[in-house]
């Protein structure tokens, strides 16, 4: 896994389904990925909201990812694996969990595969690999 992170990344991800500025960049099995923040559960599983009734358990340092049948591009909550697009973001998660549900979380720097769909603050894509938590 080759680091290619950048403080202010200029470098914009686009494909057919969106456009976004990822904060980092890091090469895994030879493809630049982009950068995200991931927010999971103490035991590395999705925190389910918006009446998300697939958990998924994530592992550290390896692909998680959808399969092409799950996918919904679009900003339909289902079909994808959502992450922050900044720090921020994942922290203000963090803290939306401990108020809402006093549920402890863990964020990891996160590489992301197959974008589906991007705004402001989040990204849904087809596969996520947890780098190391922060």
């Amino acid at each position: 896994m080759k680091e290619v992170y950048r403080e202010k990344s200029i470098d914009t991800f686009s494909n057919e389904q969106c456009i976004f500025k990822p904060t980092s960049w890091i090469e895994i099995e030879g493809v630049p990925r982009p950068v995200t923040f991931k927010v999971v559960t103490e035991d590395l599983q999705s925190l389910g909201l918006r009446k998300n009734p697939n958990i998924m358990t994530f592992i550290v340092g390896e692909w998680v990812s959808l399969l092409d049948d799950e996918l919904s591009v679009g900003k339909d909550d289902r079909g994808g694996i959502w992450s922050a697009l900044k720090f921020s973001g994942a922290k203000t998660l963090t803290t939306y969990m401990w108020e809402k549900y006093n549920r402890r979380t863990r964020m990891f720097l996160t590489a992301i595969d197959n974008p589906l769909y991007a705004n402001s603050y989040r990204v849904k894509s087809q596969g996520v690999f947890l780098i190391k938590e922060m």
